[in-house]
């Protein structure tokens, strides 16, 4: 009879290990924003082998490090975020919301100059190197829209 009530123990413990990680892979398909942080993070992954050996150095470089910043940012919203949810009390005070919203919009204007930085890029590029370019290039386009939809979402606070 032990061993019954060990083995429905263990069988329980799966399904509620399993539905807690598919609970985590859905939310986390629901947050455009993290999204848009992962496939910057990729595409800079993707970039920081070529800085070792790459006539476009300087390129890969700038948009490298347009990207790393990026990413920092987001994950300290990310992090205020966090900070903000963990207090119990759900009325939220004006300041913290004023910070949140503060803060998206620098992430807005540094994008602003990322772009702009990417559209200057006028030298000869090896083609790698401008696929790139054109693809942090496009995700920064996504971005602004992901950011306008989050400084909407937190203004309602």
């Amino acid at each position: 009879m032990q061993k019954k009530g060990a083995v429905m123990k263990k069988i329980i413990s799966i399904i509620a290990i399993f539905a807690v990680f598919s609970n985590f892979s859905a939310n986390a398909a629901e947050v455009p924003l993290a999204n848009m942080r992962n496939k910057i993070f990729r595409e800079c992954r993707a970039i920081q082998p070529l800085l070792k050996d790459s006539k476009d150095i300087v390129v890969l470089s700038g948009i490298w490090s347009s990207g790393a910043m990026t990413v920092s940012q987001l994950d300290a919203y990310f992090s205020m975020v966090g900070i903000f949810n963990a207090v119990d009390d759900k009325v939220f005070a004006e300041d913290p919301v004023a910070y949140l919203l503060s803060w998206l919009n620098e992430v807005k204007n540094t994008n602003a100059i990322n772009i702009k930085s990417l559209d200057g890029i006028t030298s000869q590029v090896k083609p790698s190197t401008k696929k790139h370019v054109e693809k942090l290039r496009g995700y920064f386009d996504v971005l602004n829209t992901v950011l306008e939809d989050e400084l909407r979402r937190v203004s309602a606070l």
